[in-house]
């Protein structure tokens, strides 16, 4: 299921809202519903294949989350697992970890 069909995409580029005690992540970053829609984006923006991230986005398999508050579900090295919160709710991404120190 895409994302976007869950929150809507407009949904988590709003302004998060409510008393959610969690960290924010820098800008910049993004965060995808797949480990694997998240490897693609980060390999087509170390080859500046703009074209690739912005299917991406496009798709709702990824959208920016610089900027939201966030949870951590489970730390890894390199990816981690975060529950980004919306105003209308949470969802659970993968993003590269370092947007989460």
């Amino acid at each position: 299921m895409k994302f976007g069909a869950i929150f809507g995409v407009a949904a988590l580029t709003a302004a998060a809202a409510g008393p959610v005690a969690a960290d924010k992540i820098p800008e910049g970053f993004v965060g995808c519903i797949t480990e694997d829609a998240l490897d693609e984006f980060i390999s087509a923006a170390v080859n500046d294949d703009m074209r690739q991230m912005q299917t991406l986005l496009s798709a709702g398999l990824c959208a920016p989350i610089g900027g939201r508050e966030f949870s951590m579900i489970d730390r890894g090295f390199i990816t981690s697992e975060i529950r980004v919160y919306t105003d209308s709710g949470s969802v659970a991404l993968f993003t590269p970890s370092e947007a989460t120190r």
